[in-house]
């Protein structure tokens, strides 16, 4: 053989074991969920590592959603395309998106298994597949409510109609996503039936588990919040128990709540019980008492080390609110130690869990930021809130992040 055979041979076979050896090093990371948390971790993952690693997103839905608009789906000021994306979007940045709905965890194998068949072995798995709306749930249910995007077009439309008696707006039991938006739905609607004229004919209660309004944020936001429901005339039931409503006798159109009060209503929203995905619930990682994700800050990963919960799906086993705005605080400490473990070097942050976010109270916004992380670590029992008076720039501001949501996720600007 000549030498120039010999050479070229060579050279194919150091190329073969550089590229053996290149996929060897590629660490795939799997993501489960394609909303906020899912997002944000593929973005600054796929940014941060870029060729060394292989990141996938499995979602059951096609689209992610802005969910903190789907209240404005309900009063008419949205309409869905204009709070949605294809999450098939994610392929142009190089993350692979795989539209199935996963059924299994397997982590001490490291393999998720999903409906259509597929298992997906990982060398990292980041959990962020968010809170099941259980309907079915509802005894005498279900009812329309705004926590999914179909529902919040059947209460437009139950809204829309409805011209006189009494509105309930009831939690069934918490916990539940977002924790202070059934209150913007009852100022929500105060503000729509005073701007028909039709206030004095449309009684609005809420019926709650917690004994006072915004208990869980303390008692001076509770006393605050109590002021303004007072200035609006909106009648507050608070049961003390969870859950709050024992059944709900659709003839009579009457609530019965789990301390025995009766609450009449001519038009019921009901905000439904959460539940923890079954696949979640059913694999290793979930606290055995509540089926929830079970993490430890501040890494928040699970009992296995290659395994990361965050956001809706681990909220209450961290003692926080099922919201994105807390998620975007402390998510970099699940990216970090991924990120560290790859890159073999320690990266130090400081750990601190905190949310800002502005609640719609009819016509304005009023702009609340709390430090949730004495509660996360068992030092406090309520989070450190300071909540600014309604102003028209604070809704503003609400509708403006609406719009760079998905623009700073994405790339892209719904239509």
């Amino acid at each position: 053989m000549c030498l120039r055979c010999i050479i070229c041979l060579l050279l194919i076979f150091y190329g073969a074991f550089i590229y053996v050896e290149v996929r060897i090093l590629t660490k795939k990371i799997l993501i489960l969920g394609g909303g906020t948390g899912g997002l944000m971790a593929s973005k600054e993952l796929r940014e941060t590592l870029k060729d060394e690693v292989e990141i996938t997103v499995i979602d059951r839905r096609k689209y992610t959603d802005f969910r903190p608009s789907y209240l404005y789906v309900m009063m008419g000021y949205r309409e869905p395309h204009e709070i949605s994306a294809p999450l098939e979007l994610l392929n142009k940045f190089g993350v692979k998106f795989v539209n199935d709905e996963v059924t299994a965890i397997d982590a001490p194998n490291r393999v998720v298994r999903t409906k259509s068949g597929a298992s997906y072995k990982y060398d990292y798995l980041l959990i962020s597949l968010g809170a099941e709306v259980r309907e079915d749930l509802v005894p005498g249910g279900p009812f329309p409510h705004p926590w999914e995007l179909n529902s919040a077009l059947e209460t437009r439309k139950a809204i829309m109609e409805f011209k006189k008696g009494k509105v309930v707006v009831a939690v069934h039991s918490t916990p539940y996503r977002c924790p202070p938006a059934p209150w913007e739905t009852a100022l929500l609607l105060d503000f729509y039936y005073s701007g028909l004229g039709k206030r004095g004919e449309v009684d609005i209660t809420m019926v709650h588990p917690f004994k006072r309004p915004f208990e869980n944020f303390g008692p001076l936001a509770a006393k605050m919040m109590e002021g303004m429901m007072a200035e609006r005339k909106i009648g507050w039931v608070g049961v003390g128990k969870n859950p709050a409503i024992e059944s709900i006798d659709r003839n009579s159109k009457t609530i019965v709540a789990s301390n025995g009060e009766k609450i009449k209503y001519d038009m019921l929203i009901l905000i439904p019980p959460h539940t923890p995905p079954k696949a979640v619930a059913e694999s290793e990682i979930s606290d055995p008492s509540t089926g929830w994700a079970r993490p430890y800050p501040p890494t928040m990963r699970t009992k296995y080390d290659d395994v990361y919960a965050v956001g809706d799906v681990a909220a209450p086993s961290l003692k926080l609110g099922m919201a994105g705005v807390i998620l975007h605080s402390y998510i970099k400490y699940p990216l970090a130690s991924i990120i560290s473990d790859i890159k073999g070097s320690y990266i130090s942050k400081d750990f601190r869990v905190f949310g800002s976010c502005v609640l719609d109270v009819g016509g304005f916004g009023m702009a609340a930021a709390c430090d949730f992380t004495d509660l996360v670590l068992g030092k406090a029992a309520y989070p450190n809130c300071m909540f600014l008076p309604p102003t028209s720039f604070s809704r503003v501001f609400k509708e403006m992040f609406e719009k760079q949501y998905f623009s700073w996720l994405l790339s892209y600007v719904p239509r």
